[in-house]
């Protein structure tokens, strides 16, 4: 059996997600000869929304209350690679 997903919450998420992706992605078309460095310094904060948005998607708003957002931005352990 699969756990509740709340799909308001993930949509927030990821609508976060591709906020952030969006800026990373106008940063590079502004100045295409830093693409490494732009690179890697947006692509953590996009990796952390996306764990973040996966992590969460049980908890709903109630992931705000969760002190170890560190947990929270961490790649899923149910995810596998």
């Amino acid at each position: 059996m699969t756990e509740p997903v709340d799909p308001d919450w993930v949509l927030a998420a990821l609508d976060d997600v591709a906020g952030a992706l969006e800026q990373l992605i106008a940063e590079i078309d502004a100045d295409p000869e830093q693409v490494a460095e732009t690179l890697r310094e947006g692509m953590p904060a996009i990796f952390a929304k996306l764990n973040y948005a996966w992590n969460t998607r049980a908890l709903g708003p109630t992931a705000l209350e969760t002190h170890d957002h560190d947990a929270l931005v961490a790649w899923p352990q149910d995810v596998g690679i």
